[in-house]
């Protein structure tokens, strides 16, 4: 955005430029050669790149990650992102002026290709996939042409398919964790693996490898905790409200005879899931309603089912899904609200579990644009 006559466009033009850019653009790279734009992403938040899970093709493979957006391509250190780990997964730096030769490199010592839109001719290319189109018209991807053929009913059983897969996988990589697990006084090795998952739970949509070294140090690991968001000497507001009441949690959970997942486990066993759902709020005091519903369903009911599963407990195993496919929806977040408008459905679901298939098919298949095995874009399951 330009502010003054004469003076240098800001990085809202930069964004305005690249969200502007359609599937097929063919993006010049300042060191020779170019890439395909086959999905030009999300936009990413507070911590992090500009821009989340674009797709690209280099001309012999599809590469998925994220882009950032500045003026000049001095930035990228001038902010510090190569020493910033948040930006190992960006695969291209998207600016107006190229005022250095050498593209710049991540925290992980890997290059980040220079694409500069100023003044490019960004060529376009035929693509056989493109998004649904601003102006309404027909919807090119399989699953747009799909959905609004289904029934509610239809729909719904595609999301909650997807989303038991999301949490069948969750279980099996608790199961993974807790045979890896060992105890660390006062904590066992249960407490460890649960304490730690709901750590790094609350940094979901923020810095998660900041929240888990979080989790690890309360727990008594020596641990180096990494910067915070944006290299501040503390977190922001909102990360230290968290972890305030993560503190208070785990300093609970260590004068407690019964530890964490002793607590908690109780609540899994009411008959009645309403009554269920208020046991599990209260045991996560003082975090609020909202961030312990995330934390229940996806920490804590498939940590259960992980649990119920090494022990050969199948009533505990049954009560954690029976529990989960009855929970109510959890807050909107930037996946469910994506992949909402990218299936064209009316309404958010309204079922934690048919909200978790969304991210399932985000992760597994949309992310990258994998339509050809998508399961959202089959007939039949």
């Amino acid at each position: 955005m330009v502010t003054e006559a004469g003076s240098d466009p800001g990085e809202d033009e930069v964004a305005r430029r690249w969200w502007a850019l359609q599937p097929g653009a063919l993006l010049p790279l300042s060191q020779g050669g170019s890439l395909l734009l086959l999905f030009p992403g999300r936009p990413g938040g507070r911590c992090g790149p500009d821009v989340r899970d674009a797709v690209l093709h280099d001309g012999r493979r599809e590469l998925v990650g994220d882009v950032e957006l500045h003026v000049r391509a001095s930035d990228w250190q001038g902010h510090g992102h190569h020493r910033d780990a948040r930006y190992n997964d960006v695969i291209l730096h998207v600016v107006l002026i190229c005022d250095q030769t050498t593209p710049p490199r991540r925290q992980d010592g890997s290059l980040v290709p220079v694409c500069s839109l100023y003044d490019a001719v960004i060529t376009p290319v035929d693509l056989p996939l493109h998004p649904l189109a601003a102006d309404g018209s027909s919807a090119r991807w399989p699953c747009q042409r799909l959905w609004p053929q289904m029934t509610a009913s239809e729909r719904a059983h595609l999301l909650t398919v997807a989303g038991t897969l999301r949490f069948e996988e969750k279980a099996a990589s608790f199961v993974a964790a807790l045979h890896q697990a060992e105890a660390h006084p006062p904590f066992s090795a249960y407490d460890v693996c649960l304490i730690t998952a709901l750590a790094e739970g609350l940094g979901y949509g923020r810095d998660r490898r900041f929240f888990r070294a979080c989790g690890q140090l309360l727990l008594g690991f020596t641990t180096t905790l990494p910067e915070p968001e944006g290299r501040a000497s503390k977190p922001p507001p909102l990360d230290a409200a968290r972890l305030r009441a993560l503190g208070l949690l785990v300093a609970r959970w260590s004068k407690s005879t019964r530890g964490a997942w002793a607590t908690l486990q109780p609540a899994l066993h009411n008959a009645r899931p309403q009554r269920a759902i208020a046991e599990l709020r209260a045991s996560l005091a003082p975090l609020s309603r909202a961030r312990s519903d995330i934390l229940i369903c996806n920490v804590v009911l498939p940590f259960a089912c992980a649990v119920a599963l090494i022990e050969g407990n199948e009533v505990l195993a049954h009560q954690a899904r029976r529990l989960y496919h009855s929970y109510p929806a959890l807050p909107s977040n930037q996946v469910t609200r994506a992949m909402s408008r990218q299936l064209l459905l009316p309404t958010e679901p309204r079922l934690a579990c048919q909200q978790q298939g969304l991210h399932h098919i985000y992760q597994e298949t949309c992310r990258a644009k994998r339509c050809g095995i998508c399961m959202a874009g089959k007939q039949s399951l």
